[in-house]
Parts: C-alpha cells; structure tokens; sequence
C-alpha cells in the first residue's frame, strides 16, 4: 500500500488536477491519545495495521508507568489514613468509655451526697449539717462536669466519625479515579471494521509501538467496509477550484482499473499547518463515493481525487 496521507501534487497536463487522500469509511471510529497529566503519552501495544477487528477487541495500550505510580502512592495514603484513623478511633473510644465511667460514678456520689444532706441539722449538728450541703454542692459541680466531658467525648466520636467517612470517601474516589486512567490507557474497538494507522501530523509518519503523541492526536481509526469515502488535504492556494458538491473521480492504486463517480461533502472551515509539507495551510475535504459498496475497496487504500478534465 503506498504512502495514505494525503500528499498533494499538480497534474502536468492543463485544466487538471489530482490530490491524493485515503479510503475510509463514514462509519469510522477514530481513538485520540488519551489526556494525560504529562500531555504526551507512549505507545506501548498496538494491534497490527489492516486486523479486522469485532466490538470488545483490543486495539491500543498507552504506557501506564506513571499511572502505576500514581496509583502505588494513592494506595499507600489510603493505607496509612485508615490505619492512622483506626488508631485515633480506638483513642476515643477510650476516652468516651472513661468519661462514661466518671459520669456513672459521679452520679452514684451525688447521690450520696444527696443522701447525707438530706438529714435534718438537729440530727448532725450544724457544722456538721454545713459540712454535708458544701459536700452537696461540690459533688453537683462533679456530675456537670462529668456529663459535659461525656457528652464532648460523645460529640467527638461523632465528628471523627464523620471526618473518617469523609476522608475515605474523597481517598477512595481519588484513587478510583486513577484505576479509571489506567483503565482509559487500555483502548478497545467500539465497532467491527480494519484497523488504520493515523500518521504523525509532524514527520507524516504512521505511527508504530513506541512512538509518543500528544494527548488528543489521532492514533488510529478502525472503519468499516460500507459508505466508503475519501479524506484528502488541499493547499489553500487550490481552494478556489474545491467547492461543497462539485462532482470528481476517483481511481485507486490497488485497483488501477476501477474509477467512480465522487462529490465533495465536506470542507473544512480552517486550514492547519502540515510540517511534513512544508509551509502553508492546508484544508481537510471529503469526497463521498456513492454505490461503490461492490467494489473491492478496503480502508486504508490510497486514492486518487481527478478535479476537471484530464
């Protein structure tokens, strides 16, 4: 198969011109690099170029190292936060069982308390009698001291509760998160069809296991048989001569017998710089190609677009 990206030369002879572009069809997934906290990844597997391939199947795997560690360093503070939060737990837990026992035998000494001075003066004496009602009053301030300290060791235990929950939750998600970029890394087919490598915008070269690509470059597509089309890039300095449903033929490398009747569906609103060609703009167009679905034609076959007589 020779060079499918869309290289662009003049025809030789007048009122003429080719561009050249790549069979595929409208029924095309397309997989982006995916984003990334670097904004580049690395190709680490691929499935081989022209494999057709079912829903489900493997198509791509994006080095993940740093994922992993990411991941490693997410786990090891989950780790540490439920072992730190069960240690502090364990703490109140002490603590609230303390104040428990301080407030029943605060109680119990009131009570007593209550009871002693409860008997009449002319019984005790009066300094006796006075003795027990100042006994009285510091065994009351005991008891509301104790149920305060309970009930700030129970209101404790609540919000370290609620603090633990908290924590683990926004730990736990931040760590699903990153299993779901690792995830993300492994791509699978969406659709049945071939699978076509994409070409560095750069260099113009197909992309291989290996290379790096910034995230949301095209990687690769995988397209189907049916509602064949052609993508091509044109010069902005032949823009005049392309026009939204201008009628073209087509002919084929692979199939040098075979020529169809094309239309221009698509261009694009804005060119963009192609490195491997040099200086310039160049602009995106598609050419449907209609009742071709019986001819031989595979995506990833390169195309030739005729634009006026030859």
């Amino acid at each position: 198969m020779t060079k499918a990206i869309f290289l662009i030369f003049f025809a030789s002879f007048a009122h003429a011109q080719l561009f050249t572009g790549v069979v595929e069809s409208s029924q095309t997934q397309v997989v982006n690099m995916p984003q990334l906290r670097g904004w580049q990844g690395k190709i680490s597997e691929m499935v081989d170029e022209g494999t057709f391939v079912e829903i489900g199947d493997f198509l791509v795997r994006i080095d993940g190292s740093e994922v992993d560690g990411t991941i490693e360093s997410k786990v090891e503070q989950l780790d540490v936060f439920e072992a730190s939060a069960k240690r502090d737990m364990i703490q109140i837990d002490i603590d609230l069982n303390n104040a428990q026992l301080a407030y029943e035998k605060a109680k119990v000494d009131r009570k007593v308390a209550q009871l002693k001075a409860d008997v009449p003066v002319n019984f005790i004496g009066e300094l006796e009698y006075k003795e027990r009602q100042l006994a009285l009053k510091t065994r009351t301030k005991d008891l509301n001291e104790a149920e305060n300290n309970l009930k700030s060791s129970q209101q404790k235990k609540k919000e370290k509760q609620l603090e633990v929950e908290l924590g683990l939750e926004q730990k736990q998600k931040d760590l699903a998160y990153w299993q779901g970029q690792l995830d993300s890394l492994t791509i699978k087919a969406k659709q049945s069809g071939y699978v076509i490598y994409a070409a560095h915008p750069w260099t113009g070269s197909k992309y291989q296991v290996g290379d790096q690509a910034n995230s949301g470059m095209e990687i690769l597509k995988v397209s189907k048989k049916q509602n064949m089309r052609v993508k091509a890039w044109v010069n902005a300095i032949d823009i005049p001569v392309i026009s939204q449903g201008k009628a073209v033929k087509v002919s084929f490398d692979a199939l040098p017998n075979v020529k169809v009747n094309g239309e221009i569906s698509t261009i694009s609103s804005g060119g963009r710089d192609k490195k491997d060609w040099g200086d310039g703009l160049y602009y995106e167009i598609e050419v449907t190609l209609p009742d071709t679905d019986d001819i031989a034609l595979l995506p990833g076959m390169s195309a030739l677009i005729h634009i006026g007589e030859e």
